[in-house]
């Protein structure tokens, strides 16, 4: 017993630390990107809204993952599952309506409060969005499996690293549509 706490306060320590890592290398890119954020209207706005978007979606995936792991409704491996199918398609449309309600407040707000109307904050918000999941839940997913396959509770360890990870794929998402825009 007293080896299985030691164990959990490992893997939830170790994850805290690789998220604050992580963490902090999304503030340097924000730090050194503000030069572009502040050419666009509203993307300051958008920022916060949406890097908590992508840790919110992707931790959602990851614990119902987890907790169909540990009940046994879910094998831990890429198979037509119809959980993991549903969590797959729930996700994306999350992403695709968070994003455009996202990128529609940033430009409200914009227009409410500077008086000026952009909407390719909204085609950024939406892209970037898009980007960032395509490219975050196969590593969600495979990183669920692959801790589960290992011995340990994806519970314990996914939630940290997600959000990190979350963040840091919000942000070069959203620089690549500022680029592309």
């Amino acid at each position: 017993m007293r080896a299985n706490i030691y164990k959990e306060l490992s893997d939830i320590f170790h994850s805290q630390m690789l998220a604050l890592t992580l963490e902090m290398f999304a503030g340097i890119f924000i730090a050194i990107s503000l030069d572009k954020i502040l050419l666009i209207p509203g993307l300051l706005i958008l920022i916060p809204g949406f890097m908590e978007m992508r840790g919110n979606i992707s931790g959602t995936l990851s614990a119902r993952l987890s907790s169909g792991l540990i009940l046994g409704r879910v094998k831990p491996k890429w198979h037509r599952s119809k959980i993991l199918r549903g969590n797959l398609i729930a996700s994306f449309a999350l992403v695709i309506a968070d994003s455009i309600i996202l990128g529609l407040a940033a430009w409200l707000v914009t227009l409410v409060v500077f008086g000026f109307s952009s909407m390719s904050v909204i085609w950024i918000a939406l892209g970037a969005g898009i980007i960032s999941n395509i490219i975050q839940v196969p590593l969600v997913v495979h990183m669920t499996f692959w801790l589960f396959k290992r011995g340990h509770d994806p519970n314990d360890i996914m939630g940290p690293y997600v959000t990190a990870m979350g963040d840091v794929f919000s942000t070069l998402s959203l620089f690549l549509m500022v680029i592309l825009i």
